[in-house]
């Protein structure tokens, strides 16, 4: 296996972007936490900065998430509303989804079950 290796040697947890009918779709895997939230916080506010006003986080391969990304995800849900932009969270995995339920994210982030969904949400 081929690590994702971010700036610090830490595991870069965005596993690629690609771009639907406008809209960003976010793909991650492994661990959102302390030592590589700061790389997804980088590439959100990149696709903010350059004019996504559409973003999906997939999280289909996002096993745990901690505080500091947790941040991150508010943070990017903020910058986005305020441009007039929408973030969802799509499809994260039981851990994590209990973890926004129990923080109250799950209904702020718009997490939606599929990413399928939220593209069909977008779609219209």
């Amino acid at each position: 296996m081929i690590a994702r290796l971010g700036t610090l040697g830490q595991e870069h947890p965005v596993t690629g972007v690609t771009i639907w009918r406008g809209c960003a779709v976010v793909h991650l895997a492994g661990e959102l936490d302390l030592h590589n939230a700061p790389l997804l916080h980088r590439t959100l506010i990149e696709l903010i900065d350059g004019g996504c006003r559409r973003v999906v986080v997939d999280a289909t391969g996002l096993n745990f998430c901690d505080s500091v990304g947790l941040g991150v995800l508010i943070d990017a849900f903020k910058s986005m509303h305020a441009f007039s932009g929408e973030l969802r969270l799509a499809a994260p995995d039981r851990n994590v989804r209990a973890t926004l339920r129990m923080t109250g994210l799950i209904d702020v982030l718009g997490v939606r079950d599929t990413l399928q969904e939220v593209l069909d949400e977008f779609a219209d």
